[in-house]
């Protein structure tokens, strides 16, 4: 059975719905053109899907 959530984009703040949300699933915001990644599910967050090397640096 598919399950259908939805969470707002990072980017554009618009509603990106998310079926069968694993974390780690890529997604792409409809409205913003944006991808991004499944980073909680409970409650279901998404964050920019950004490259192995383009991941920011962590606040030293």
């Amino acid at each position: 059975m598919e399950t259908l959530e939805v969470a707002k984009c990072p980017a554009c703040e618009g509603l990106v719905e998310v079926v069968n949300p694993q974390v780690g699933l890529e997604v792409e915001c409809p409205d913003c053109g944006e991808v991004l990644r499944v980073v909680s599910v409970q409650p279901l967050k998404l964050y920019y899907a950004l490259e192995p090397d383009e991941e920011p640096l962590p606040d030293e």
